[in-house]
């Protein structure tokens, strides 16, 4: 449930879908009802004992275009696992293979792609992630309709003995391909690889495409937009844009448009105001697909809280494909734990938004109802009132798509809180703990940021405006460049409430983090991956740091502190 800047407001509404619903996220939450379990929950895989290969192809990306059809290839992966998610098989592994962290005396299996008329095979090793398989597709005919592709693999396992004959294994996984025709409208690809969008310049004029971390804001049309054009200059320096619909006068929206093309700014186009309303869905798409900044879709916003029909984002998310196909579809899930396999088959970016700054996660300032996680809405679903909350439902979102078999065909996005003071929220974030939220999400996996909302807490660099307006350059420059890299590694880490996030592109690394606690803590260099740093003031350096430092064995942080550096150990 969202505050637009009026407690009044946001209560009548909470009341009215109270009144219509009875629940959010399927859970009772006015006093004069109930506790009814909410149901709905993700059910998590069994394990096994025996060792399984999770076999899994996709398009490295999304769309390809009739100019990259030389160029195409897919990733394959072949981890070795031991919980029975989406497509798992059993493998019979040599008895010398050892633990499954190593692909050493494993061998490799034989990979086919068949897509239509053609077929490329391969040898890929096992327990190998990411992957990439050369396949020419220019004999393929550019369309809007999907490729089906079939993707089989034959493992043989090594012989431990020349008398002992060789056992074949087979395995098959299917994907799709999207192969469009070249286009000079917009055009929004998605790197399967890492989950990154690449885009061309949002200025109309052309150029090549290039990955492009989103980081922006929500901001409501018909109350602000609308009424004073000017918010866009403001805006421009904090990302691109989100407007909140419903957008009547079109012909200002237009405006919107036109001026944000100018500013070389992307815009979201969102449908939450009717996308169960499949004509409505049908004009809007041909009226605006073609716009040169259009970076995605939106269509469910909340569906799980609002309890709209499961199958409703996957119907619109059909048609839009149909019709357009050339930009990814994204929607937004309110709820920790509700019905999250079936919405999210709508949607290519999953988008979390819980706010836990300023909540009392235990009783309702609202409904004035206890909050349980079978009852009660205490504005941040099942939530305990921390940072730690977004690092939690991203992480969630994220190991949900992968148990799910969409680890690479959807991604992970984040909804900062930039907003509070009000209703179920007693406090607005600082720019410290909004630049938090922000950190711990690309930690875990997000891709883009968005918050919610715009105008927000404005001022010196202790606001949320103030620092988005710096803070998002840094990103643009030094975060960007690691977290769409294909071929970096990566890992998390987590010490006495510190969280840290480390890539390493063969040269460098960059290290992302957040103390989410209220206390002092000191981390030593190994704690976050870094242990090989024997001269900090020589191998580490300073991109940005808030009630945080370093010295020559580790780092020091305040309550909340927060950094990016970037390291280049011998």
């Amino acid at each position: 449930m969202k505050y637009n800047k009026s407690f009044a407001a946001l209560v009548a509404a909470g009341m009215v879908r109270g009144s219509l619903a009875q629940t959010w996220c399927g859970k009772n939450f006015m006093a004069n009802q109930s506790v009814v379990p909410p149901g709905g929950q993700f059910v998590l895989p069994t394990q096994s004992v025996e060792p399984l290969l999770s076999f899994r192809c996709a398009p490295v990306f999304r769309p390809y275009l009739q100019e990259d059809a030389k160029s195409a290839a897919f990733v394959v992966d072949t981890p070795i696992v031991y919980d029975w998610i989406a497509g798992a098989e059993p493998i019979l592994l040599p008895s010398t293979s050892g633990s499954s962290s190593s692909s050493t005396g494993l061998g490799s299996l034989s990979v086919t792609i068949s897509v239509g008329s053609v077929k490329t095979t391969a040898n890929v090793p096992l327990n190998a992630t990411n992957f990439q398989i050369p396949v020419d597709i220019s004999k393929l005919q550019a369309q809007k309709t999907k490729y089906n592709v079939s993707c089989s693999a034959t493992y043989t396992a090594p012989s431990s003995s020349k008398s002992q004959p060789a056992y074949n294994q087979k395995f098959k996984t299917s994907a799709s391909l999207l192969y469009l025709p070249d286009t000079n409208a917009s055009v929004t690809k998605t790197d399967l690889r890492t989950g990154a969008l690449w885009v061309r310049p949002a200025n109309g004029k052309g150029g090549a495409f290039a990955p492009f971390v989103p980081q922006g804001f929500y901001i409501n049309f018909d109350q602000y937009l609308a009424k004073n054009l000017t918010m866009i200059d403001q805006l421009k320096a904090d990302g691109f844009l989100h407007p909140i619909p419903p957008y009547d006068n079109l012909t200002i929206f237009q405006e919107v448009v036109n001026k944000t093309v100018s500013a070389g700014m992307y815009i979201v186009y969102d449908m939450r105001s009717n996308y169960q309303n499949l004509t409505a869905v049908t004009q809007q798409v041909k009226t605006y697909a073609s716009i040169p900044n259009l970076l995605n879709w939106e269509t469910a916003h909340e569906p799980d809280g609002n309890s709209d029909p499961q199958s409703a984002a996957q119907s619109t998310y059909d048609l839009i494909y149909q019709l357009d196909g050339y930009h990814p579809i994204s929607i937004v899930l309110n709820c920790e734990d509700y019905n999250f396999s079936p919405y999210v088959k709508g949607a290519d970016i999953v988008i979390q938004d819980a706010y836990p700054i300023g909540i009392n996660a235990t009783y309702s300032p609202v409904w004035h109802t206890v909050c349980t996680p079978d009852f009660g809405h205490c504005g941040c679903d099942n939530c305990q009132g921390t940072l730690s909350d977004v690092k939690t439902r991203v992480q969630t979102y994220k190991e949900r798509l992968n148990i799910l078999g969409f680890d690479r065909t959807k991604s992970v996005w984040t909804t900062p809180q930039a907003f509070g003071s009000g209703a179920y929220w007693n406090t607005t974030p600082t720019g410290q703990q909004w630049a938090a939220m922000g950190f711990t999400s690309f930690s875990h996996g997000a891709l883009g940021s968005k918050s919610y909302q715009y105008p927000t807490t404005t001022g010196n660099v202790t606001t949320i405006e103030g620092t988005a307006t710096n803070l998002t350059v840094l990103i643009t420059q030094f975060i960007q460049p690691f977290i769409v890299d294909p071929n970096a590694t990566y890992a998390s880490y987590d010490y006495l409430g510190v969280d840290a996030g480390l890539w390493h592109n063969g040269t460098a690394y960059l290290l992302l983090v957040a103390n989410l606690v209220n206390a002092e803590v000191y981390v030593p260099w190994k704690e976050v991956g870094l242990g090989s740093i024997t001269n900090a003031t020589t191998q580490l350096q300073r991109v940005f740091s808030v009630s945080q430092n370093t010295n020559a064995t580790g780092l020091n942080f305040r309550p909340g502190g927060i950094g990016i550096y970037t390291a280049t150990p011998p």
